[in-house]
């Protein structure tokens, strides 16, 4: 089985131009404001699409404003209720007055006047109202779905990474992922906390770590009952281990990392520099 995405460079969602795309895909893009979108996948929302839905729900979100400001100009600090029910007892005044109004009756005249023209702002706010409420909930969705996407993406190419890693094992590493990782404000994969591993490290080392829970990611292990390399994980198995402990494979990830070395010591129970870890009872 192959996975789009392990060994292949993902078709990109919006382009400036279409001379690097092969001849039979370029009818899958739309030119959209001097950009090309991937609009021939169906089913599939890009991020431009959710640019436009933010900013129509922008746009709502001012017009709701100016229709509130027009209301509240109207009708000062009545409400609307108060104003319809002035408005239901017109008759019974008119029929007490006897046909003349004081400026009692004359106001009240005016304020059904005004009732006639709040009530289809009423109306209008709320559907107004509904529509928004629809377009958050849209927007949400999409977001949701954009930041899974980016999960998976950040594990496929911890998976590339990987030697020995089985093909079959990644749609289970997919679903672990979404359990373990999620982004942080600085828009970086990272793993959560209070999820039994170590928080904070990025997808690489999580795959690294895994290698210890899920062995038959990278199938067989070594020998009758031998632990072996496990395939080697994301990088290697972890230097600062102390099964595997390796002060010059310490070093050289240090060196071409040094977040990274950072993140494996931590997830080994040390640090850069520190002494081996305790064996574990």
């Amino acid at each position: 089985m192959r996975y789009i995405g392990v060994d292949k460079m993902a078709i990109k969602a919006v382009l400036d131009k279409l001379d690097d795309v092969e001849e039979p895909f370029r009818t899958l893009y739309t030119e959209r404001n001097g950009k090309f979108e991937l609009t021939g996948v169906d089913g599939m929302k890009t991020q431009a699409d959710v640019d436009r839905l933010t900013t129509a729900a922008a746009k709502e979100r001012d017009e709701h404003k100016k229709t509130k400001g027009t209301l509240t100009s109207i009708l000062g600090d009545r409400k609307a209720e108060d104003v319809l029910a002035l408005l239901d007892r017109i008759p019974e005044l008119e029929a007490a007055a006897g046909g003349k109004l004081d400026d009692k009756k004359i106001e009240e005249l005016v304020e059904k006047r005004i009732g006639s023209k709040t009530s289809p702002l009423q109306r209008e706010i709320a559907k107004l109202m509904k529509d928004l409420g629809d377009r958050d909930a849209m927007i949400t969705e999409f977001k949701g779905r954009e930041a899974t996407r980016t999960l998976h993406d950040s594990i496929r190419e911890a998976v590339a990474k990987s030697s020995g890693f089985q093909g079959a094992a990644l749609e289970d590493a997919m679903l672990f992922g979404e359990r373990h990782l999620t982004i942080n404000e600085e828009g970086k994969v990272v793993t959560k906390d209070g999820v039994g591993v170590t928080p904070g490290v990025d997808t690489v080392v999580w795959l690294t770590e895994m290698q210890q829970k899920k062995p038959h990611w990278w199938g067989e292990t070594k020998g009758g009952g031998a632990t072996g390399s496990k395939g080697g994980g994301a990088s290697g198995d972890n230097p600062f281990t102390r099964e595997h402990w390796n002060v010059t494979k310490q070093g050289q990830i240090f060196r071409e990392n040094r977040t990274r070395a950072e993140q494996l010591a931590k997830s080994a129970g040390t640090t850069v520099g520190g002494g081996m870890p305790v064996a574990k009872k």
